[in-house]
């Protein structure tokens, strides 16, 4: 089933509303949004996603991290020089 999430990224002036299926994972939703903001934000190697206060496991599916439809999530850009 598809779920809109909107997404929100560190250093990105829009919040973007994408479409991911309940059993994508959130690595997944991760590269989705960093590909949506691409035109604005440069793609970075790693991301943190949070929902809410809670970092989400990157392994974990979008319906086993209980994101339901036009849920909030927060990216945290890492890019190589934040990586240590």
């Amino acid at each position: 089933m598809l779920v809109p999430v909107h997404g929100f990224i560190r250093g990105d002036t829009v919040g973007l509303l994408v479409l991911v299926h309940d059993t994508d994972t959130i690595a997944h939703l991760a590269r989705t949004l960093m590909d949506a903001a691409a035109v604005r934000l440069p793609p970075a190697p790693r991301a943190r996603v949070y929902h809410g206060p809670v970092e989400l496991s990157p392994e974990q599916t979008v319906a086993r991290a209980g994101l339901t439809a036009l849920e909030r999530v927060d990216l945290i850009p890492e890019w190589p020089d934040e990586l240590a």
